[in-house]
């Protein structure tokens, strides 16, 4: 019997520009057919803008609006960085919750895999010990296959 080898097309990563996300990706580059495509996915946390506003830091509306053209302009700056030949890199902001946005994206958009790094920004403060991490919940809710890549793992492309 002849084994089929699986291509892997599509992959979302979710960036939220930590070194453990930058490093998923480079998972995810090595990981990619050739001709497939990386997905970059950053979330502004809805809960954030909340507080931001409740603390008087400004207009939630106007902070958004801010936060997203940063966010844009670091996945398009990320993007060039890692372009490769033949993968193409896109990259989308979203406001939510970043565990609910990457699962319905994913569903949405129909990807094969999603490739997240297990610490980000938040590096196990008391709210992670208390609720769990994004990734973990990505991962308990997920109906397609996650890859979680811990920090300092090296990939065979950085030997």
């Amino acid at each position: 019997m002849k084994e089929k080898i699986m291509k892997i097309e599509d992959i979302l990563v979710p960036i939220d520009f930590s070194a453990g996300s930058l490093h998923a990706l480079k998972y995810a580059l090595a990981m990619v057919d050739p001709t497939g495509e990386v997905y970059l996915l950053h979330v502004i946390d809805t809960e954030f803008l909340e507080r931001l506003g409740a603390e008087g830091f400004g207009e939630i509306e106007s902070a958004m609006e801010r936060m997203r053209a940063k966010a844009e302009a670091q996945l398009q700056q990320i993007a060039q960085d890692h372009s490769q030949a033949g993968i193409r890199i896109e990259s989308m902001v979203v406001v939510g919750r970043p565990f609910a946005e990457i699962l319905r994206i994913a569903s949405d958009l129909k990807f094969s895999l999603i490739v997240m790094g297990i610490r980000g920004r938040h590096q196990g403060g008391i709210e992670e010990i208390l609720f769990g991490s994004t990734a973990e919940k990505v991962l308990r809710a997920a109906r397609i296959p996650i890859m979680c890549v811990p920090p300092g793992v090296v990939s065979s492309s950085e030997n």
